[in-house]
């Protein structure tokens, strides 16, 4: 009797995984607010796997290709918001370069890994780049206290305090574990901007 409740509790959970599996999508977001109101350009069913969606990063082409049944739908770059893969992931663009969204509890923030040259003699090495948008429609820039001028004015004394607490560029790009959020925004949100 044991083997048999216990059966029936594995395959409730694997009953309730496939609903949700099921109810996924990912695809591409034409515009912001379809980003906001969840209504795909082109969507895929990520429980079906029945496509894909293929940035052509590579060769810094200026269209991304999604793949849906065996056909194929080439979208500008410049014309999208952005993309979503099954596992949540979400990207976007700036100059054909493909942006991934890492916080967007206060500004939202993006990455990029890049392979940087070190030196003849020392190579190549991975590095980071960071990048932001007052908000998911704002323009995005790159992460900088001169680009920060645009959501903090110079002048206010947010901005002095700003500097003392983040005291380089690269500082700006510190992520707070315990808040799961980059400290930019952790101290962003704490001053209720």
């Amino acid at each position: 009797m044991k083997t048999n409740n216990f059966k029936i509790i594995i395959a409730a959970i694997f009953a309730v995984i496939g609903l949700n599996v099921s109810a996924q999508k990912c695809g591409v977001y034409k515009t912001y607010e379809d980003y906001t109101n969840g209504k795909m350009e082109v969507s895929i069913n990520c429980a079906t796997k029945d496509g894909k969606i293929k940035p052509n990063n590579f060769f810094k082409k200026d269209y991304v290709t999604v793949i849906k049944n065996g056909e194929k739908t080439d979208l500008k770059k410049n014309e999208i918001f952005g993309y979503q893969l099954c596992n949540g992931e979400f990207f976007r663009f700036l100059d054909n370069d493909r942006l991934t969204l890492a916080d967007k509890s206060g500004l939202w923030i993006y990455t990029k890994e890049v392979i940087e040259t070190v030196s003849p003699k020392r190579g190549t090495k991975k590095a980071t780049k960071y990048y932001f948008s007052k908000a998911g429609s704002g323009e995005i820039k790159s992460l900088t206290f001169s680009n920060l001028k645009d959501v903090i004015p110079a002048d206010d004394p947010l901005y002095s305090e700003m500097e003392l607490l983040f005291t380089s560029n690269s500082a700006l790009h510190a992520y707070n574990q315990s808040s799961g959020s980059y400290k930019i925004n952790s101290f962003l949100n704490s001053k209720g901007l």
